[in-house]
């Protein structure tokens, strides 16, 4: 029976055009751990087959820090030497360089933990002040090594003389240990692309391809089309632009091939997402297969339909036009990216294994026209795995490369030894996900988001449409700035489904792309774009509160416990690493016990005392309305205070304090 692995590799575009920075690290992050551990091990094992699905928009940042053309936020913060770091630098560092997973990056290395412990696993922005006192220049040169450190992958430790003794000196790190580290990390990245290109030249993998900044292509096609898998949907407006689905698909054959020498075969669609509109159009760039889930077959196919339809390919026909096309299997991808992390790799390996005999066992035909295809993120499941999935994928690969009832094999490959014997006409619209896009268009944040790209379209079609360029250069940025907004990951962390510690970040970055637009034709930024989508919406509790308490109402923290099982909500932002200016409170802390509801507001002095007139209000909702209203007097000669005015549905009162 043949198998065949699809590694989706991907990284939405990170470069600020305003900036020429990229702001967040993770490219250059996931070169060191994923897609150098994925490409290399395969080196000790010719005899496997397998697909890597390379995002355009990746492979512009890889070439980027290849070529030492792409510096990052992160990279400039590790680069400065620690007795140089500003109070802001040093900030940024307790604030980000423990963004990874603790369990499998942090907990294993004890000098790395110390410092996690020492910050505190939870610490919101307003407390860092405090806490960089607590830290030496030490300290701080020893984190910035740790975060880079722990990103390198088992390969790069592997065959990269210097990382060993590192791992093993752990801390009381010096200038020239992260000088070393900085090194040998550029040296990985350059051998990352050449890497793959050597394998597809030998034969040992396929390199597929996906729209260039990864967009969901039915929405650009149509938003209205995805009414068809979810009928109640709420829809922004009118957006049909099949000319721009058609660019991103082009662009990447176009950057496949100025990058490979040669045109992919094949493609993952972004999300795994597709509609019967689309299969002129890769057939127009000529692409010969995609893939996408089970579920999109499933229905497809007339009810009732048995498992065993799953392994087999298709060729789908729409319009005239035709490709070939195979699903994965979800259940086995889903193990792999979710589960087998969790489970000695012995065990995981050979759960695989069973899972593959099971299939070939119960296939109803000749096994060696059966294809079974595992497709999934080839470089976020490798953090959770305690050794970066090492001894899962080495015994897979050798229990594979032993056992003759089995080959793995390149897609294209398969496809080319057996065509397709069934056709499908009328293929379902939807992606990987419970085969529909409420992921990325319904919530009223996407919708927003949505709106942005189509007010700034609108306008950039509009100013090209109506004069010749002057300077044709910028238009041709405007328009590219056009496709780096409609990629799917701006809108896969905005509304409630999903959420990180860059989601402000990433708010930003979409907004500036779009206003790029703007400013590249000498025109005004329009306030839509100056506002913060995520903030349109409901803002909640950082925490909920843990228990009852009972503080001494005398305007101190008496003690440490006093608060502490309170609920907070600190209106500054610290789960991104883009500091705001600062408000006027810090923190807003409450709780209460079987009697009484307290509130505490941490203000910011230095910043009250410039607004004289301020007022804060609390206002109830039930079981009836009231508020409180909260002025600020500042008398020149003592330090501010509040007046407090109490006032419901069933009286009011006076309070000074």
């Amino acid at each position: 029976m043949n198998i065949a692995f699809l590694w989706h590799m991907h990284q939405p575009y990170y470069r600020d055009p305003l900036r020429g920075e990229y702001s967040l690290p993770w490219v250059r992050l996931h070169a060191l751990k994923g897609y150098f551990d994925m490409i290399s091990v395969l080196e000790e094992f010719p005899d496997i087959r397998q697909t890597f699905n390379l995002v355009p928009s990746l492979l512009r940042q890889l070439k980027d820090y290849a070529n030492g053309e792409a510096r990052d936020v992160f990279w400039e913060h590790t680069r400065i030497p620690a007795v140089e770091l500003t109070p802001e630098g040093k900030k940024f560092i307790l604030a980000n360089f423990f963004m990874c997973n603790w369990d499998t990056m942090v907990k294993p290395y004890p000098g790395y933990f110390a410092l996690l412990l020492k910050r505190g696993l939870k610490i919101p922005l307003y407390r860092l002040d405090d806490a960089i006192s607590h830290f030496t220049s030490q300290d701080f040169r020893d984190l910035q090594v740790w975060f880079n450190l722990t990103w390198f992958g088992y390969r790069a430790r592997e065959k990269k003389a210097g990382l060993h003794e590192l791992l093993q000196k752990g801390r009381g790190f010096s200038e020239a240990d992260k000088t070393l580290l900085l090194r040998i990390q550029q040296e990985i990245i350059q051998e990352v692309i050449p890497l793959y290109e050597s394998a597809q030249s030998r034969g040992q993998v396929e390199i597929s391809v996906s729209p260039f900044y990864h967009p969901i292509l039915p929405l650009l096609i149509d938003w209205q089309h995805a009414a068809r898998a979810m009928p109640k949907v709420r829809l922004p407006g009118s957006f049909i632009h099949r000319e721009d689905a058609e660019a991103q698909i082009n662009k990447a054959m176009e950057y496949y091939t100025e990058l490979f020498g040669e045109k992919p075969l094949g493609m993952w669609p972004s999300e795994g997402s597709v509609s019967p509109e689309l299969i002129p159009l890769v057939e127009r760039a000529g692409v010969r297969w995609m893939a996408t889930d089970e579920g999109i077959l499933f229905k497809t196919l007339p009810d009732g339909s048995e498992r065993a339809c799953l392994y087999r390919p298709y060729r789908v026909r729409s319009q005239g036009s035709e490709t070939m096309m195979v699903f994965r299997d979800r259940n086995l991808s889903d193990l792999i990216g979710f589960t087998y992390a969790k489970n000695a790799a012995t065990v995981a390996a050979n759960d695989l294994l069973n899972h593959f005999r099971n299939i070939q066992e119960a296939f109803p035909l000749d096994s060696s026209k059966g294809l079974i295809l595992i497709a999934l993120d080839g470089e976020n499941p490798w953090e959770s795995y305690p050794d970066g999935g090492r001894h899962f994928l080495r015994l897979l690969y050798e229990s594979l490369s032993r056992d003759s009832t089995f080959r793995t094999v390149r897609i294209g490959d398969f496809l080319k030894e057996h065509p397709p014997e069934e056709t499908l006409n009328d293929l379902y619209t939807g992606s990987w996900i419970d085969q529909n896009f409420r992921i990325w268009i319904g919530s009223p944040e996407d919708n927003q988001a949505w709106d942005c790209l189509d007010k700034t379209r609108s306008f950039l079609h509009r100013i090209t449409a109506e004069a010749s360029p002057s300077h044709p250069e910028k238009w041709q940025r405007a328009w590219e700035e056009i496709y780096i907004a409609e990629g799917s990951d701006w809108y896969w962390w905005y509304g409630g489904d999903f959420s990180s510690d860059n989601d402000e970040e990433f708010d930003r970055l979409f907004r500036t792309h779009l206003s790029y637009v703007y400013l590249l034709l000498d025109a005004e930024v329009p306030a839509f774009l100056k506002n913060p989508i995520s903030l349109s919406q409901e803002i909640k509790p950082t925490m909920e509160p843990l228990g009852l308490i009972s503080p001494m109402i005398d305007g101190k923290v008496t003690h440490f416990y006093e608060w502490r099982e309170a609920g907070y909500f600190s209106p500054i932002n610290y789960g991104g690493f883009m500091y705001r200016e600062e408000g006027f409170i810090s923190a807003i802390y409450y709780g209460f016990d079987l009697v009484h509801f307290f509130c505490r507001l941490d203000p910011i002095w230095k910043n009250l005392n410039q607004v004289p007139g301020l007022q804060f209000h609390i206002q109830f909702l039930a079981p009836r309305i009231c508020r409180i209203a909260i002025p600020v007097q500042f008398p020149e000669e003592n330090e501010p205070f509040f007046i407090l005015s109490f006032s419901s549905s069933a009286g009011s009162e006076s309070l000074k304090n």
